[in-house]
């Protein structure tokens, strides 16, 4: 610690308290460190005062009030005065140049200080470099003193404040294990939660039977937030910190992945997919099975098929072959069937309450699945036109039906190509339709409601 006390003194005394910001400036050595630098310092600063004093002490010495002292690049220091006043030039002026109208003349007073400004001018800034680089030397001489000593104050702020968000956050310690398995109860994000006093946490449970899980849930419900505060909490247990969770088993981790959002890079002529696809292939091969991945909303920069095709394959990888655990977000409903061959994968989505005037998220994650996406209800909600939703349904409907999913909301890629369809757009404003208008649900007995159910669909049944 003496060590590091004679540096602070070194510096404290060495070094001006607000010097500049470049060396260039030569104005970082304090004063009354150097009596050189100091000298000079003096010179420059009083050259102004001392210039004015000398042409008012020879104005009174000559009688001459004319008489001006002056400077060029050329000539230097010199005094001026006009041809009128030359019978008063005294013996000790030097001639130095005539002109038109005046005479210039110097003294050996004013001489010796042009000497001292052009040396303080042009040694200045070379004594304060030589004396920053003892000041250097100095220093590394003590480097492993200062080291040790940065390196003890940085463990202490690393820890006191982990500790200090763990204790106002009500964070746990997280159980690091050797295991496979990842559970974490409870737990929030470390960021969003403090400007949302109503945040909504979950849990996470991942295990060498279910590694992988597939969450659909409707867009505008926070699917980033769920992603990443679960990278978070693993990242930070991993750094030695504690956790936003009620409890966490967190496996050592060897790397974490994300592919959660993409963006161009025109510099290097890489389109948004292409940047997503290198991206993914990162992912699979340099991932491990002690790995955890978050995947966001992969192939949605490209067409239907495509995408859905892509984002299968990228799964299927992931579960046959490299086994990292892995959340895997997606609009792509139509994985989850798919997903059923695949052994080692869950399906969660996140609940929604809605009714025909109102939409909550309510952004609690339950196991299951949904085939809605909501996009045409977050569109509303964006204050989009009336008419604008409208001709969407409308559209969205026929797609539907070209597509013989008439209850998904998105092209299938197992489904048939487009296959004719014939009188099948009278569903929407048939019969069945015109009966469920007409239905209020809070007059039906549970009886009532079975028997109506069913009538529906001898309805359906006969119209096909």
């Amino acid at each position: 610690m003496q060590d590091i006390e004679n540096i602070i003194d070194l510096l404290e005394k060495a070094i001006k308290e607000n010097p500049e910001n470049s060396l260039t400036s030569w104005e970082i050595i304090a004063d009354n460190y150097d009596p050189i630098v100091d000298n000079y310092r003096n010179t420059l600063n009083n050259s102004k005062d001392w210039l004015v004093s000398y042409q008012t002490k020879l104005i009174e010495e000559t009688s001459i009030s004319t008489l001006k002292i002056k400077y060029t690049n050329v000539s230097g220091y010199f005094i001026e005065i006009p041809k009128s006043q030359t019978s008063k030039i005294p013996d000790f002026f030097i001639h130095k140049q005539t002109l038109v109208n005046a005479s210039r003349y110097i003294t050996i007073e004013l001489k010796e200080f042009e000497e001292r400004f052009l040396e303080a001018q042009n040694e200045k800034s070379k004594r304060e470099y030589d004396i920053f680089l003892e000041i250097r030397e100095k220093i590394l001489d003590w480097y492993s003193h200062i080291k040790n000593m940065s390196d003890l104050w940085a463990n202490i702020d690393f820890i006191t404040s982990l500790s200090q968000v763990a204790y106002e956050y009500n964070y746990v310690r997280p159980k690091i294990t050797n295991d496979y398995n990842l559970k974490i109860i409870w737990w929030r994000h470390p960021i969003i939660e403090r400007k949302n006093l109503d945040f909504i946490s979950n849990d996470l449970d991942l295990d060498n039977k279910k590694f992988i899980n597939i969450i659909t849930w409707p867009n505008m419900w926070g699917k980033s937030t769920f992603l990443r505060q679960n990278a978070l909490i693993i990242l930070l247990s991993h750094i030695g910190s504690f956790v936003p969770a009620r409890t966490a088993t967190i496996p050592l981790t060897d790397k974490i992945f994300s592919r959660v959002w993409a963006q161009d890079n025109l510099f290097l002529w890489q389109s948004t997919f292409m940047v997503e696809m290198q991206e993914v292939a990162n992912i699979l091969n340099n991932s491990t099975n002690k790995s955890f991945v978050i995947i966001d909303e992969v192939g949605r920069w490209t067409s239907t098929y495509d995408g859905m095709s892509l984002a299968w394959a990228i799964l299927k990888e992931n579960h046959d072959n490299i086994k990292a655990k892995t959340l895997f977000a997606t609009h792509y409903h139509e994985l989850i069937d798919e997903s059923k061959n695949l052994t080692w994968v869950s399906n969660f989505s996140v609940a929604v309450w809605e009714n025909d005037e109102n939409l909550v998220f309510l952004r609690k994650i339950i196991p299951g699945w949904i085939k809605k996406s909501f996009w045409l209800e977050v569109a509303k909600i964006a204050w989009l036109s009336q008419s604008t939703i409208t001709e969407a349904r409308k559209m969205l409907k026929k797609l539907e039906l070209e597509h013989s999913w008439v209850f998904w909301n998105q092209l299938t890629l197992w489904s048939k190509p487009i296959v004719e369809i014939v009188e099948k757009e009278v569903f929407y404003d048939s019969e069945v339709e015109q009966e469920l208008k007409k239905i209020d649900l809070d007059d039906l007995t549970p009886i009532q409601a079975l028997n109506k159910l069913n009538e529906l669909k001898w309805m359906i049944k006969i119209k096909q």
